[in-house]
């Protein structure tokens, strides 16, 4: 039997949180995006959701696009935005720990100097 290692358990986490968040959202839409999981849906892909929203309006409101701009039909571009938004999440971490293990480096060097 083998074991997973921390990285691969790390990545393993990683892709059942996009998935999760992902599948969420796809059964909140199947539902037909009831109010009750409004703030669910927004809070499980946040802030990652918000970040890809401030990017993505201006080209919804420059091409006229009402599935971005709010309509409220079944449509598959809200379960890919939130699990866009799980994704931007993970890399935020995945930046969040590279810079803090380079800081950890660059400290240690500097004082063996």
């Amino acid at each position: 039997m083998s074991t997973l290692g921390p990285h691969s358990r790390a990545r393993l986490a990683a892709a059942g949180y996009v998935g999760l968040v992902t599948l969420a959202a796809l059964a909140y839409e199947i539902a037909g995006q009831p109010e009750a999981g409004e703030a669910a849906m927004t809070l499980a892909a946040w802030p990652g959701e918000i970040v890809l929203l401030v990017m993505l309006y201006p080209l919804a409101l420059a091409i006229g696009d009402d599935a971005l701009l709010g309509e409220t039909v079944f449509s598959l571009l809200g379960p890919l935005l939130h699990g866009a938004g799980a994704l931007v999440n993970v890399l935020i971490v995945w930046g969040v720990i590279a810079f803090a293990r380079h800081f950890k480096a660059e400290y240690s060097r500097s004082r063996n100097r």
